[in-house]
């Protein structure tokens, strides 16, 4: 598909995933862990678009922080592909600085959103229902990928659909998208299992398939105040000004993300259906649905089991061995042990604040 030529992908790599504590810590988040290959997520990431978008089409944002980490995993992405924000500002500002990027290289550029820590079972399944979006993002719509939801979920937001949209002309498309009606927050228990039942409910999976034109008309429209401080950066960094002028245009960005700040008050967004084992991996109580052994327990590391099941036991420092463990989720690393029922999973922040709170550093 010709559409491919003009694809750049972006990984949005700049999280911290505090609720993978104690194995995420400030200087090693989510998307630099390994939890389930030899690979970090953010490389799990890169290794899915490969086969459609070239290396020097691939863009990273991500942190002061972590950007020379990253530029070690990635030596074949340009450096100029990587987008380090001095400070954190959520997803929006990122999206608008490498749309505009990719704009200049490119009129006719479109962007794939992709967060960097997900995991995905069926890679190939995944290109074949972005490379139907790209089809969609090329005639100006903004397309979001929705999951079609396996189990009453609360842990994720959703989308609402309504009918199919008009085909592109002269097209063949595999997947069709469907107007959104509405993006709807995180539901309770009962509100979940209403949504599964009705059929119309989709996961907001929050990769995202758009031209980069499309979504700068609409930072103009919906964050005027956004699209002036890209212009602002884009003229400083031809300038080659220096970092205090780049950080204070950063930090007149709005702290908000692409969903609040665009996705729920713009036009022209449409969904597509997709099945291809896609989860956030928002938590440790996640990995509950990808158990290595057979008794529905997800292991890594060494660790032994004797009448345990249903549990997630990670061992990245020595032998974790459990006894009549079930629903339970403990973590072993250098230094600090998690232990916690595997449904309490979503507090796990809570001990990361407390430990900010009672000083002990040493641990986040």
């Amino acid at each position: 598909m010709e559409h491919w030529d003009h694809v750049h992908a972006l990984l949005l790599a700049g999280g911290k995933g505090t609720r993978f504590w104690p194995l995420s810590r400030e200087d090693h988040p989510k998307q630099l862990l390994k939890l389930f290959s030899d690979r970090t997520l953010v490389e799990d990431t890169y290794s899915r678009i490969r086969p459609m978008v070239p290396n020097e089409r691939v863009l990273v944002a991500t942190s002061k922080g972590l950007a020379t980490r990253l530029m070690a995993l990635f030596p074949d992405i340009p450096e100029d592909n990587v987008i380090v924000e001095p400070l954190a500002r959520n997803t929006a500002p990122c999206i608008a600085v490498s749309a505009r990027r990719c704009l200049e290289r490119d009129p006719d550029a479109i962007l794939a959103v992709l967060p960097s820590d997900h995991f995905i079972a069926d890679p190939n399944m995944f290109l074949e229902v972005l490379e139907s979006a790209t089809a969609h993002a090329a005639r100006g719509e903004i397309v979001t990928l929705g999951i079609t939801p396996t189990h009453p979920e609360t842990g994720y937001g959703y989308i609402r659909f309504g009918e199919f949209e008009q085909e592109p002309e002269n097209e063949e498309i595999r997947h069709r998208a469907r107007r959104i009606q509405a993006f709807v927050e995180k539901p309770d228990h009962d509100t979940a299992m209403s949504y599964l039942k009705a059929g119309r409910y989709l996961w907001n999976s929050g990769i995202f398939v758009l031209r980069a034109a499309t979504i700068l008309d609409k930072v103009k429209l919906h964050l005027p105040g956004l699209a002036r401080a890209v212009d602002e950066l884009v003229e400083a960094e031809k300038a080659h000004k220096n970092a205090e002028t780049l950080m204070r245009i950063w930090s007149d960005m709005p702290n908000i993300s692409v969903d609040f700040g665009i996705m729920e008050k713009a036009e022209g967004i449409v969904v597509i259906p997709a099945s291809f084992g896609w989860s956030d991996v928002g938590t440790w109580r996640a990995l509950t649905s990808f158990p290595t052994d057979e008794n529905e327990n997800f292991v890594h590391g060494r660790v032994i089991t004797v009448d345990s099941t249903g549990n997630v036991l990670y061992s990245s420092h020595g032998l974790l061995a459990a006894l009549g463990l079930e629903n339970m989720v403990v973590v072993v690393t250098r230094g600090a042990v998690l232990v916690c029922p595997a449904d309490r999973t979503q507090e796990v922040r809570a001990l990361v604040d407390e430990l900010k709170i009672r000083d002990m550093t040493e641990y986040l």
